[in-house]
């Protein structure tokens, strides 16, 4: 933990991000005076100012040399005003890895991992824990749909704490226990290729301590992969037959549990989709090391609704669902389209689609097309460039470019286009609405929704 008598007052540049929110909060509520700002308002700035932080919206370099240590997001680039600003007034820089490598080397963490679904099943852990009593300090990625599910930064139980590869965050971390939901490319701006992101994982491994535990995915040949390169126990779960926890998915859409061929439990999750049964699956896992018994994890998870942007339902138009989702690899919209046909059975699909970042849309042009051509309709905005420019990658066309003859692709320039394009689709009846990718477009889903009434 960072010395509160050395840095007393802790500046986050970046605060209203997913991961930095419940950093600062964490902080806050051990007695750091915490200031932060933002490029714009949003809710969670209002929810750290509820907890006593100075959360502003706009950036602001004189806010930021009254701090005694400033905590960037990896978004936000060494010449940002208030870095530089800091750096001038002496005041030490760190970046959120940093910050949050020294929140887990003051408590017991257990760290989430994984290419795809971190945020659900670090929340879901962390459902699952608070149900058994062991008061779970979770520091998530994401923000829960359900006030049950409500952040409580100060508790002092376990750490559950999601743990991102991007920038090689989780080397910088001291898990207890480690789960691996996944492992597949991704990040290729911070990696050179998918042998450096396993070699990156493996050393997140090795971190683990003598008592420590690996939690794989045994139905991911990514993270199994890993196996032969951990010197602690390994623990496995999926839906594969040599999972230690094994479900085993019924028509009615409930999961049988076995431990190791015993039956265990029997589980009806409340979230669509294969991937949240593998992600309710690594939680209950996890939890079991800490006590919990299988039928308390298993009742616990069933009352979890999800995670912001994660097939969140916005409302419907004309009779049209309409969900916004944080998506924005191929395997994630697969399994997006995957839980939807599950649950909106009969409905026709329309997805929006914003890529995220240049390079990715580049690398994956090929493998979105085919991921979009699941949809009945695919609506194509123009990439969201976060930290890129033009020139680093490709923009939507590439993906149109690749898409399979018959795939309905088309390209729309921007928000007004695409929610007057789903607008009129929608009106048909029949459908249901998809707003994808990690850029903004998730408020877009709102528009259509606002527009009806």
């Amino acid at each position: 933990m960072i010395p509160r008598q050395l840095h007393p007052v802790v500046h986050f540049t970046g605060i209203g991000g997913a991961g930095m929110a419940p950093l600062a909060a964490w902080h806050a509520a051990r007695g750091f005076r915490v200031t932060g700002t933002d490029r714009q308002e949003s809710s969670n700035l209002e929810w750290l100012r509820g907890l006593g932080v100075d959360a502003r919206a706009g950036h602001d370099p004189a806010l930021a040399v009254r701090s005694t240590l400033l905590v960037r997001t990896s978004a936000v680039a060494e010449d940002h005003p208030e870095v530089a600003a800091a750096r001038h007034a002496g005041i030490p820089c760190v970046r959120r890895a940093e910050a949050l490598g020294e929140v887990t080397r003051s408590g017991r963490a257990l760290c989430v991992a994984g290419t795809h679904g971190k945020t659900t099943t670090t929340l879901m852990l962390g459902r699952i824990l608070r149900e058994a009593g062991l008061e779970p300090c979770v520091i998530p990625g994401g923000v829960p749909t359900e006030p049950d599910d409500a952040l409580v930064p100060g508790a002092s139980g376990p750490m559950v704490v999601e743990t991102d590869e991007f920038d090689r965050t989780f080397l910088r971390l001291f898990p207890e226990t480690a789960v691996v939901t996944n492992l597949e490319e991704d990040h290729l701006d911070c990696y050179r290729d998918l042998d450096d992101l396993r070699d990156a994982f493996g050393q997140f491994l090795s971190r683990l301590p003598f008592h420590g535990r690996a939690i794989l995915c045994a139905d991911d040949a990514g993270a199994i992969g890993l196996r032969g390169s951990v010197e602690v126990p390994v623990l496995t779960y999926g839906i594969d037959a040599e999972a230690d926890l094994r479900g085993v998915e019924r028509d009615d859409g409930a999961m049988d549990v076995s431990w190791k061929g015993v039956r265990a439990a029997t589980v009806r999750l409340g979230v669509p989709g294969r991937h949240n049964r593998l992600n309710a699956l690594a939680a209950m896992l996890a939890a079991s090391l800490e006590g919990v018994g299988w039928e308390a994890a298993a009742r616990a998870v069933e009352g979890f609704r999800g995670a912001r942007r994660r097939l969140d339902l916005a409302g419907t138009f004309s009779g049209c669902p309409v969900y916004d989702d944080y998506a924005h690899h191929p395997t994630e919209i697969e399994a997006t389209l995957q839980a939807v046909r599950e649950t909106e059975i009969g409905r026709k699909v329309a997805v929006v689609f914003q890529p995220h970042l240049y390079s990715r849309t580049a690398h994956f042009a090929a493998g979105f097309a085919s991921a979009l051509a699941g949809a009945d309709l695919a609506l194509l905005a123009p990439v969201y460039p976060a930290r890129e420019t033009p020139d680093q990658g490709v923009g939507s066309e590439g993906i149109a470019s690749r898409a399979p003859s018959g795939t309905p692709i088309e390209l729309v320039a921007g928000r007004v286009d695409a929610v007057d394009r789903v607008r009129r689709v929608a009106r048909e009846g029949g459908w249901v609405v998809l707003f994808v990718g990690a850029g903004d477009v998730g408020s877009w889903a709102f528009d259509l929704v606002e527009a009806r009434a």
